[in-house]
């Protein structure tokens, strides 16, 4: 009795575990690829190219000009939420972005100031 008690949790906790693997990996397929940013300044808006990538599960995210690609510093993406650091103008910059519909929305601060970064997908 006990055996077959141990083996419907055992089959109980790797269907849980395939569940949650399957819809990090989902989540993380709308998210990966090059984004187009742009955060919103006091005078002209910055453009910026940040590229997500699926690492063997685990989303990372790099800066990317046309001459480089760095990893974004101290990149995390928990509960939807992507926080990272970009560097600009010698100064590095607090980014928190979420996945709003097929857009990347949220805020950028930093050097005293702050304002709205957004994203979309190219093409």
């Amino acid at each position: 009795m006990a055996l077959k008690l141990f083996e419907k949790v055992l089959a109980l906790c790797v269907l849980t575990l395939l569940t949650v693997s399957f819809c990090l990996a989902h989540d993380n397929a709308a998210l990966t690829g090059k984004w187009n940013m742009t955060s919103e300044t006091s005078g002209d808006p910055v453009q910026w190219t940040l590229v997500l990538k699926d690492e063997n599960g685990k989303l990372t995210g790099f800066l990317t000009t046309d001459e480089s690609e760095q990893p974004a510093k101290d990149f995390k993406y928990d509960s939807g939420v992507i926080t990272f650091k970009a560097p600009y103008q010698g100064q590095d910059y607090d980014i928190q972005l979420k996945l709003v519909g097929d857009k990347l929305d949220g805020t950028w601060s930093g050097g005293g100031d702050s304002g709205r970064t957004t994203g979309t997908k190219a093409q």
